[in-house]
């Protein structure tokens, strides 16, 4: 959830609220603001398509600014985007009007100019450019590193894990959050929302899987991510080997959004993803910062509870056995028998 995408009181609640529930916040791709850090909280930089924040004058990656950021003691990671369920194949969009001069000055973009991330990163052509890339941000920031993707085959992950085992485990990234093609934002074509990339069902437990066949489950965490808003999702998460579980609509909601699909035309209803004073005075950073709160400790007290119910002791416990996939047409299979267990080669 990126600054300037979304509003100055809608990060301030959300800074506050996350400090407050002991879970870390993700700056999306639109740079580190102080409205981040002020709150004391946690803070996960992510590197986007376009550098927004660590890029030179040209939109290459700046080491300069990339290891001004790090030096905040608040960043605890680095995830470099590469792909997101909200706009599978397309960067960032950001229309003119909502290119402020503070957003302007932390994107490290003009002023008042529609800024249009790149689809890709340039410097990742390949496997192995990956690596590199993800090598290069983590010798600079001296913090953890990995990557965000929604995954569209599985082909390449194997040959990453080949890859890696023929560099060493160093070589390996720190963590991968599995993001869902079903995820979404107002500013997505529904062409891509509805039909690219594959669904955090059956793409998380198969990377689960890949990295385990090859020996590096215990070396490279798995975060999930996508439309896990309520505890059931994230208790299906942890089932099928997530690490950790993220959640942006879930946090929306918590803000008051009712999807109303102006996300880039600033002209949200709620003062959500506007910088329209007007539109923003319902949004009160105190109030939506409990809200958040109490969100985010909400998911924990039922996910406890889903885990209890199961036999075990705390989430982390559960396994693939305690769920059950359930079809469109009713029928259900457990996810142990739809995805067994792999043993590592």
């Amino acid at each position: 959830m990126s600054f300037g995408a979304i509003s100055t009181p809608a990060l301030k609640a959300l800074a506050e609220g996350t400090k407050r529930a002991g879970v870390w916040i993700n700056t999306g791709e639109g740079g580190l603001s102080e409205h981040h850090l002020n709150a004391g909280g946690s803070v996960v930089f992510q590197i986007g398509t376009a550098k927004y924040g660590v890029r030179d004058e040209n939109g290459n990656l700046s080491e300069k600014l990339l290891e001004d950021v790090a030096a905040h003691e608040q960043i605890r990671m680095f995830e470099i985007k590469i792909s997101q369920g909200a706009k599978p194949g397309k960067g960032g969009i950001l229309p003119a009007v909502k290119v402020t001069e503070e957003i302007a000055a932390i994107r490290k973009i003009p002023v008042g100019q529609a800024s249009i991330s790149p689809n890709r990163h340039l410097e990742i052509d390949s496997v192995s450019d990956l690596l590199d890339f993800v090598n290069r941000v983590r010798s600079i920031t001296c913090k953890p590193t990995g990557f965000k993707t929604v995954m569209g085959s599985f082909e390449w992950l194997d040959e990453m894990c080949m890859l890696i085992r023929e560099r060493g485990e160093e070589s390996a990234p720190d963590f991968i959050t599995v993001d869902s093609a079903d995820g979404g934002t107002g500013a997505a074509p529904m062409s891509l929302i509805d039909n690219v990339g594959i669904p955090i069902r059956e793409s998380l437990p198969t990377v689960v899987d890949t990295l385990t066949r090859h020996g590096l489950r215990d070396r490279i965490r798995v975060i999930a991510s996508g439309k896990m808003i309520t505890p059931t999702g994230v208790a299906w998460a942890v089932c099928a080997g997530a690490d950790f579980v993220v959640t942006a609509r879930g946090f929306m909601f918590a803000l008051g959004c009712i999807q109303a699909l102006q996300c880039n035309k600033n002209t949200c209803p709620t003062g959500i993803t506007t910088h329209n004073k007007r539109l923003q005075r319902g949004l009160d950073p105190i109030d939506k910062a409990e809200r958040v709160y109490q969100y985010a400790m909400g998911i924990r007290k039922e996910l406890a509870i889903i885990a209890h119910s199961c036999g075990v002791d705390e989430p982390r416990e559960l396994q693939r056995e305690h769920c059950r996939i359930v079809q469109a047409d009713g029928r259900s299979a457990p996810l142990a028998e739809l995805y067994p267990y792999v043993k590592a080669a």
